[in-house]
């Protein structure tokens, strides 16, 4: 048995010497040619190998679902993943974050499956990626900027790409030096040194200032959607909010107009889109659809997303959807309400719609749509695949927008049209009868439409308009 192990060791440092001798050879060959390899140019398939590291605070199924989640991600891209790896550490490697142990490990893993990238599924210091190219001599990509190309893969609108580029810039920054490495590769000598180091320096001008560009035209924008907000008065914004990949497109499609795209794919919807929703009469509500959101969201997104998500923050009601199939529902939620308060939106009511009922088996179903009777939380449970529990949902939404309306009750004289209009097109009619005074009328509709119909037409009907015939709704 010892022997055999002497061998095997002898056979992967055999093995380890040859790559080292392959990979110098066509070094000096490309050195011979005058060509620069840059890792980060791939051509052809991209392989690629995700890569984990479980730190003490993380249990191991927290590690290994955020890690499949790294590979779902990259599948998103176009990437085929050939293989994961999970590491237990105590702290990550302030060099190369995996340790250079780890390092020469996947190397040699990543040369068995024919990988070309390594994801690793946590944020690496420049340095910390520098390092790691050295010694894989691969492509390397972290978790940020994996999302950061999906991103700029899926933005639609002139906006949602100014969005994705202010993140990319801010990310690139500080990383210049680390692409610039792989073109300065060129060996020592007279007239070797300086050029480098001068254009590194110039495209830091140039990043700082496009980035400085691009952020005031962000503002302006945001500026105009605000007003756009102050003109809608009087009007329920509700907003879909929920993990990435729930079916908020879906559920928007059917409650709406809208022909938002829907694919069962992670950060498929980037752009807010906002349309009316019919509630019935009296009710003036629209639903805005907005981007998903994922764990560990980078920063720097939310931020520049931050014109976007005013759509979610300025909302008088959160759909908050979730993944009723989804046994990591819990977390996920958590990851949402983490965002929902970085954009200062986690003191917004919020309507829980538990999407995707179709996936669960028959009995579970059941079980679900009774625990939510049972807990009283307002939640409710809808397939927007197939159109089912709509009614409730829109139910719900029609209970939170008249929380705070008043009931009115009273007659109106038949020759008075104009208000027997503004009363069927602002409020909710919950009777009407034709009477030999007029036609006699119980509505409830907002305090907003109350004290304006009642400053406009209170002299004309008085009796209807007296603010003792008024009471809150409920």
């Amino acid at each position: 048995m010892g022997k055999r192990r002497e061998r095997s060791a002898e056979n992967a440092d055999h093995r380890r010497e040859l790559r080292e001798q392959r990979r110098q050879e066509a070094a000096e060959k490309r050195a011979k040619r005058g060509e620069v390899r840059d890792v980060r140019k791939i051509d052809g398939e991209e392989v690629a190998l995700v890569v984990g590291v479980r730190l003490p605070e993380m249990t191991r199924q927290e590690a290994e679902e955020s890690l499949g989640e790294l590979a779902s991600l990259a599948v998103a891209t176009g990437a085929r993943v050939v293989g994961s790896a999970l590491q237990s550490r105590a702290r990550v490697d302030g060099r190369t974050f995996l340790g250079a142990g780890k390092a020469e490990e996947l190397k040699e893993e990543a040369e068995r499956l024919g990988a070309n990238l390594i994801l690793i599924d946590h944020d690496l210091s420049p340095a910390q990626g520098r390092n790691l190219e050295k010694i894989l001599d691969l492509k390397i990509l972290d978790r940020t900027e994996l999302i950061l190309d999906i991103f700029a893969r899926r933005a639609r609108t002139p906006q949602a790409r100014l969005q994705v580029e202010v993140a990319q810039l801010e990310y690139l920054l500080p990383r210049l030096t680390r692409l610039w490495e792989h073109l300065s590769r060129t060996g020592g000598g007279i007239g070797t040194r300086g050029p480098g180091e001068t254009q590194l320096e110039v495209d830091r001008r140039r990043i700082r200032d496009r980035l400085t560009h691009l952020k005031s035209r962000l503002k302006r924008e945001g500026r105009r959607q605000e007003v756009r907000r102050t003109g809608d008065d009087g009007v329920f914004r509700v907003a879909l909010v929920g993990y990435t990949n729930t079916g908020k497109s879906t559920l928007m499609n059917r409650m709406t107009t809208a022909q938002v795209a829907q694919r069962d794919r992670l950060f498929e919807t980037l752009d807010a889109t906002t349309r009316v929703l019919d509630l019935g009469a009296g009710y003036r509500a629209t639903l805005t659809d907005t981007v998903g959101f994922i764990r560990r969201l980078p920063h720097g997104l939310v931020e520049s997303f931050r014109a976007t998500l005013a759509e979610v923050a300025q909302a008088d009601l959160l759909l908050h959807v979730r993944d009723a199939s989804d046994p990591l529902a819990e977390q996920h939620r958590e990851s949402v309400v983490s965002v929902l308060r970085e954009i200062g939106a986690d003191e917004i009511p919020e309507l829980v719609v538990y999407n995707k009922a179709d996936l669960l088996p028959a009995e579970a179903r059941v079980g679900f749509a009774r625990r939510l009777q049972d807990q009283d939380e307002g939640s409710v449970l809808v397939s927007a695949h197939r159109s089912e529990g709509l009614d409730d949902l829109l139910g719900g939404i029609r209970r939170h927008l008249s929380a705070d309306w008043v009931e009115v009750e009273g007659t109106i004289p038949a020759g008075e049209g104009e208000v027997l209009a503004r009363l069927r097109a602002h409020a909710e009619l919950l009777e009407e009868e034709t009477t030999d005074s007029g036609i006699r009328m119980r509505v409830r509709m907002a305090p907003e439409w109350w004290s304006r119909l009642q400053a406009s037409y209170g002299e004309l009907v008085p009796d209807f308009f007296d603010p003792p015939t008024a009471r809150t709704g409920g």
